[in-house]
């Protein structure tokens, strides 16, 4: 996945609530983190710098997704990392088969971050190789909440203005 990509239509099922969500539905903008597989400590502490910076995301009409390999048992006596970010306001994706990771372009041994604007078009892509090999490269929860601001604040003469551009505006919608 590289920016200027667009993430393919595709659902998940929910981990520890009911139902299926799509990572793209044409209303809010999404990050995706797919950390690596079996409990890579710097992805746990990536992930819960990533839950510190939900509410600032949520201002920008973004959500923030994390896909899970082995959903049974993540949250609450499983993983603490994944029911502190749940408790956060992370969504948390059943993906089981790998499929999420492979719409990313994230092989089995890479963590990967994706950005995308409501449509599913990405903004940000970053992964790195192997637990081991530092998450440096990943971007910092505080640059995701700048680029979902650029993102929510583009194209407001379309008919989707963002809160900040309509208190700027000296003329009145509706």
């Amino acid at each position: 996945m590289a920016v200027g990509d667009t993430l393919p239509p595709a659902s998940f099922p929910r981990v520890g609530a009911p139902g299926v969500v799509a990572w793209h539905q044409g209303t809010t903008a999404t990050v995706v983190f797919a950390p690596h597989p079996g409990g890579c400590s710097a992805c746990a502490s990536y992930l819960a710098e990533l839950a510190t910076a939900v509410a600032g995301l949520r201002d920008w009409a973004t959500r923030v997704m994390v896909l899970v390999s082995d959903p049974v048992g993540a949250v609450g006596a499983g993983d603490p990392a994944l029911s502190e970010a749940a408790g956060a306001g992370v969504i948390l994706l059943a993906d089981v088969d790998g499929a999420g990771r492979r719409h990313l372009g994230a092989s089995e041994g890479q963590a990967v971050v994706v950005q995308t604007d409501r449509y599913g078009a990405v903004f940000e892509a970053e992964a790195v190789a192997s637990p081991d090999a530092g998450h440096g490269a990943l971007p910092p929860p505080a640059a995701l909440v700048a680029l979902a601001k650029y993102i929510d604040m583009q194209c407001p003469e379309c008919g989707v203005p963002s809160r900040e551009w309509l208190a700027a505006t000296p003329f009145p919608l509706g």
